[in-house]
């Protein structure tokens, strides 16, 4: 039980954290290279990790046969951090987030019941229409004609993310989190600067720019995410943690209201509350059954 409120005390916190992604990328836009930077930001976290993991002795031989999730695991992150990159630039970010959060969502109840063989209850089914009826209330989407392509990228990008939010629950428990955290950075770092070598990008010397300071900040974030990520969906169900993860959007609305003055509709504040109800309503229904597993 306490393990469980830890971990979903983790992923809120991670939410919170990846609600300054939009402050972030507004502050870097183009200005450095999407590959470069990418590349950048990982090695400034293996800088970070590399001595924790000295320190704290938190190294296991990995199996040959776990190496795959890591892999799809780091892959899928790419595909997820890629394919709504490209999306924003063509079709409205309402749009994309609406698209991405649903792929998101939908993948990670699909991979809790095929991966996890996770139970779908009446209440995940009400939690999952909640969650829609909020995005849609905050999102009021408009689906361009012609942008179908970029539509089918935001969606590849959920399920992307999905993965990446889930497969770790997969190893989680013989690798800790530090470790599992280092693997998958390092291998980002290894495919994203192969990439930046391949379509000959223009590297930029680190200074003392806003622009860097903001790629310092994101390398930060993304540390202490993956570790708030892998140790979150350690201890809570991937169909739960999915929900979860939808407290970005909140987070997120009122970081815009904070930073840049973005007023709250008023179907903003119902999507809002909707996505919240979605989110607490598996665990007053755990606690009502008295069960630990939802």
């Amino acid at each position: 039980m306490k393990n469980q409120r830890i971990g979903v005390g983790s992923l809120l916190l991670a939410t919170f954290l990846y609600g300054f992604f939009a402050i972030l990328t507004r502050t870097i836009g183009f200005n450095l290279p999407i590959f470069f930077q990418n590349w950048t930001r990982s090695l400034i976290e293996l800088i970070l990790v590399s001595p924790l993991l000295l320190l704290f002795k938190k190294w296991t031989k990995v199996k040959v046969k776990d190496f795959k999730w890591m892999l799809i695991r780091s892959v899928g992150g790419l595909f997820g951090f890629y394919g709504s990159y490209i999306a924003f630039l063509f079709i409205p970010i309402g749009t994309t987030y609406f698209v991405f959060y649903a792929g998101s969502t939908i993948g990670g109840y699909l991979i809790g019941k095929l991966l996890f063989k996770e139970k779908l209850n009446r209440i995940k089914i009400i939690s999952l229409f909640l969650a829609f009826l909020g995005l849609i209330f905050i999102y009021l989407i408009n689906f361009e004609g012609g942008k179908s392509l970029y539509i089918f990228l935001a969606l590849i990008s959920g399920l992307g993310t999905a993965i990446w939010n889930t497969f770790s629950k997969k190893i989680s428990r013989r690798y800790s989190a530090l470790q599992l955290n280092f693997i998958d950075v390092f291998l980002v770092f290894i495919i994203t600067f192969l990439f930046s070598l391949f379509v000959k990008e223009h590297w930029i010397l680190p200074n003392l720019s806003s622009v860097w300071m903001a790629n310092g900040l994101f390398a930060l974030m993304f540390f202490s995410t993956g570790l708030l990520i892998i140790y979150g969906f350690k201890y809570v169900e991937a169909q739960i943690g999915s929900l979860i993860m939808l407290a970005e959007v909140v987070f997120g609305v009122f970081l815009g209201l904070i930073f840049y003055k973005e007023i709250i509709s008023f179907t903003t504040l119902l999507g809002g509350i909707a996505i919240i109800t979605a989110i607490i309503l598996p665990e007053v229904y755990r606690k009502k059954t008295k069960n630990f597993v939802i």
